[in-house]
């Protein structure tokens, strides 16, 4: 075993690729095994988000949006929720941000209590400082190429303290994704331009760290309560009421 993962080793060009054929010599690796679990979060406090650091180098540049009304930038996001619904919620994301997790449960709460008046749409913005952000990212868009984004979200979420290559393709393993062509789209990078676009728009939005949340445009930063969350939408839900104009997120 040791000789074939030296010879895996020199033939692959990424780490991901060769827990790509690791998985293939031992398909009885399991999740379990390779992922420390989740521990929760210090309480919220005034502070219950992750900034982006504060250099001249902290996000990419992209091209600009053309705006619309309810706080969703154009093309293909993750979305729950139908697309007609009179609220939506646009999250900003980073796999590995704490806070994000503690959200969670909060955003899972909203969904389930107002149905179909409300939308999410999932927007990534991993944080520079979070290294194993990036790849997490890439990752959840290879799954969403087979159907599998929100159970490959969910999952990379409560096992944030382990986001390895090796992790990566064992959860693809796991959710029953096809090995090969997941790690062919995540070795090629090819949702990075279209992550690096969300982190763009993040910032031109106002979100400087995460989680941050717009809720028909009105933004919510860190963790925000279910009391937070469902005020806010209540405000959204009034008859006559008008979706927050932020010219840099616009609808799909």
């Amino acid at each position: 075993m040791t000789k074939l993962v030296k010879t895996l080793a020199q033939m692959l060009a990424t780490p991901l690729l060769l827990a790509v054929a690791l998985i293939a010599v031992r398909p009885s690796a399991s999740l379990a095994g390779s992922a420390t679990k989740w521990s929760a979060p210090r309480a919220a406090t005034a502070d219950d988000w992750e900034q982006v650091p504060g250099d001249s180098d902290s996000g990419p540049s992209a091209p600009g949006s053309q705006p619309s009304a309810d706080g969703v930038p154009p093309g293909d996001h993750p979305q729950r929720g139908p697309a007609d619904a009179p609220v939506t919620i646009v999250e900003y994301s980073d796999y590995q941000c704490p806070y994000c997790r503690q959200a969670e449960d909060t955003v899972d709460q909203v969904l389930r209590e107002y149905g179909d008046q409300v939308r999410l749409v999932y927007m990534d913005f991993p944080l520079r400082n979070h290294a194993q952000a990036m790849g997490a990212a890439q990752a959840a868009r290879c799954a969403g190429e087979q159907g599998h984004f929100w159970e490959y979200h969910d999952a990379l979420l409560s096992a944030q303290a382990s986001l390895s290559p090796y992790m990566l393709v064992n959860l693809a393993g796991q959710l029953g994704l096809d090995a090969a062509s997941f790690g062919s789209c995540v070795s090629e990078g090819r949702y990075q331009d279209a992550i690096r676009a969300d982190m763009a728009a993040g910032a031109r939005a106002g979100a400087s760290g995460t989680p941050t949340f717009f809720v028909n445009g009105h933004p919510l930063r860190g963790a925000p309560s279910y009391a937070e969350f469902a005020a806010t939408i209540e405000r959204a839900l009034k008859p006559g009421s008008k979706p927050t104009r932020n010219k840099t997120i616009d609808s799909v």
